[in-house]
This record gives C-alpha cells, sequence and structure tokens, in this order.
C-alpha cells in the first residue's frame, strides 16, 4: 500500500509532512488539554469508558469502509458516497466535542492514506485537517436527554428533539466547504478543464471554480447523510439505544459505578 506510487500524490519533502502532521497532533492534544481543565475548574469531569472507546472505533470502521461506497466521483478528487460521514456525525453528537476530537483526528489520518494529495503543509492542512476535524463541531451541540424525555412523553417523533444534530451537520458542511474551497483557489486552479471553466485561473473565476466544483460533490455527500439521518433518528428503538449508551459529563464516583453497571 505505501509503495513508491502511493505517495506520487505527495510533492512536498517528507520532513515537511512529518513536521505538519506532529503540529496538527500537537494542536489537537493542546485543545483537548484546555478543555480538560476548564471543565475541571468547573466541576466536571470527562470520563472514557471501554464502550465509549469501543464506539468510537466502530463509527471510525463504519464510515471509512463507507467511504469506500461511491456512487459518483469527480475528475480532480471528491466523491459522492454512501453517507460515509454519518457514523462519525452520530459518534460527535452522542458523545460530545472533547471525545470528538479524539475519534475525528484518527478518522482525518485515515483519510488522509487512502490516497494523499499534498503540495504545500498549506494544502494538508486544508484539504485534510480542517474538513475532517470539522466533524467535532457537532459535538457542540450534542445529545441532550432531557429533550427526548420530552419529545417522546409527548408521544411526537423523536426527530423533533435533534435540532443540535442537524445545526451541528450545518456547522461542519460550511466548515469544510469553506476550507476546500480555500485550498482550491490556493493550490488547485491550475490547468482546469471543468464545466465553463479551463486554464489557470485566478481571481473571482478561480473562487467560483472552486466552490462549484465542491459543492457539486460535498452537497449530495452531505445531504445523503442528513436523509439517512433523519431515518435513523426517528427510530425510538435507536434513539432508546443511544440515550442509555452514551456517556455525559458527570463527576468521577458517579463514572466509576457507571462502568462498573455496564
Amino acid at each position: 500500500m505505501f509503495t513508491g506510487d502511493y505517495w506520487e500524490g505527495v510533492s512536498i519533502p517528507w520532513w515537511q509532512l512529518l513536521l505538519t502532521a506532529l503540529g496538527v497532533i500537537a494542536a489537537i492534544a493542546l485543545t483537548i488539554a484546555i478543555i480538560t481543565i476548564v471543565q475541571r475548574k468547573r466541576g466536571a469531569y470527562f470520563y472514557h469508558s471501554t464502550r465509549d472507546i469501543t464506539y468510537g472505533a466502530v463509527c471510525i470502521a463504519a464510515s471509512f469502509a463507507l467511504s469506500y461506497i461511491k456512487f459518483f466521483s469527480l475528475p480532480y478528487g471528491g466523491s459522492i458516497t454512501a453517507a460515509s460521514v454519518l457514523p462519525m456525525l452520530i459518534y460527535c453528537y452522542y458523545f460530545g466535542f472533547r471525545k470528538s476530537l479524539i475519534v475525528s483526528s484518527v478518522y482525518m489520518l485515515l483519510q488522509f492514506i487512502q490516497g494523499p494529495y499534498i503540495v504545500s503543509p498549506w494544502s494538508a492542512v486544508l484539504d485534510y485537517v480542517v474538513p475532517y476535524m470539522a466533524l467535532s463541531l457537532v459535538g457542540l451541540l450534542k445529545f441532550d436527554r432531557k429533550k427526548l424525555d420530552k419529545v417522546t412523553g409527548a408521544d411526537k417523533n423523536p426527530v423533533l428533539c435533534h435540532s443540535g444534530f442537524f445545526m451541528g451537520t450545518s456547522l461542519y458542511f460550511i466548515v469544510r466547504l469553506f476550507s476546500h474551497t480555500l485550498a482550491g483557489v490556493l493550490f488547485w486552479a491550475q490547468g482546469i478543464d471543468f464545466l465553463a471553466w479551463h486554464g489557470d485561473l485566478v481571481g473571482t473565476a478561480a473562487w467560483g471554480y472552486s466552490a462549484t466544483y465542491n459543492f457539486l460533490f460535498l452537497g449530495p455527500d452531505t445531504a445523503i447523510a442528513i436523509i439517512a439521518a433523519v431515518l435513523l433518528l426517528s427510530s425510538k428503538a435507536f434513539n432508546a439505544f443511544m440515550a442509555s449508551s452514551c456517556h455525559a459529563l458527570k463527576n468521577p464516583d458517579a463514572a466509576h459505578k457507571d462502568d462498573q453497571r455496564a
């Protein structure tokens, strides 16, 4: 897999690639550390159970496998998949931002090794790091058990309590689209032959091309994931299962007792 042909899309020195990777890992670790310190000062504690890790691994594997099921691929990269980001979005939504950062980091690295195209450390950041780390933004609007109890108590469709999921997914889409578009303007606007755009593009033409190109695959890909999410989050059985599975912030003693029961 990691033969010379595999790295043909990488045109920067290995040490730049290594420094970029180390810098990204350090930034993610620092962010997690800061969140942990702030939460502890507020009297809240994050707890990682075996269940959290297992669910994260399953969601990463499911999303990675689904990313290989492609309905359509564009000539310069980008494809419409079978809701490949949905398992990751579900995990981020139910398990929160801090845990999402860790899981999204792993998924981002897996996407990178699928077949990297990197011409600059910044192209790696804009095409891989920001787009896939944006999945963790869904965790900022995480699942609220009280909303679910209120909706199900009124015998309404459970999907009505998951507005946070859809707002978070919209935020992920906007951040990823902008990041890919900016990368296209800065690094991928030369030698273009796509629809109405030809040659080396600059200025408005480069922005128009890059935004259109990236929307053509990212829009439908995200829409498929949202449609699948509506069906999934409308299921009372799925809601009950996930509500009993995910761990909210809790104190260490409660977390320990809960893990013993699990």
